[in-house]
């Protein structure tokens, strides 16, 4: 391909990769939108916003059926492996009704099932499901 940098063709190959490797489809909603936003704003890179937002759907589709491992890097720069989960069943009698919806504070929220109590992470930090 004449003209195109092999920076721009590596990331292009990427893309079809990972198009190709991608076995659902995510709808977008106005939360998958805000949550573009946000980590566009924090990572500055289109394709990496793509992939969180896709990573980020997927996870909290997951999280609201069955309890997920999943990777994500904290603040500290540690890598966290985390077993989460959003069922209703498994945290309805951890929610008191004082707390914020973690997209309002720039972050996902999650139940840990290990520690028994409510985390978070900022939304562009999602490594892995596992």
């Amino acid at each position: 391909m004449a003209g195109v940098s092999p920076r721009v063709l590596k990331e292009c190959i990427s893309v079809i990769k990972f198009l190709t490797d991608m076995t659902t489809i995510v709808a977008v909603t106005n939360r998958d939108m805000y949550r573009a936003v946000v980590i566009s704003q924090r990572v500055e890179n289109d394709f990496v916003t793509g992939l969180q937002v896709a990573k980020l759907h997927e996870l909290k589709a997951r999280m609201r059926r069955e309890v997920v491992k999943f990777a994500y890097l904290k603040k500290s720069g540690e890598v966290r492996i985390a077993y989460g989960t959003m069922m209703p069943a498994l945290v309805g009698d951890h929610i008191n009704g004082r707390g914020l919806c973690g997209d309002v504070r720039k972050v996902c929220t999650y139940f840990d099932v290990e520690r028994g109590q409510f985390r978070c992470f900022q939304m562009q930090a999602l490594i892995k499901i596992f």
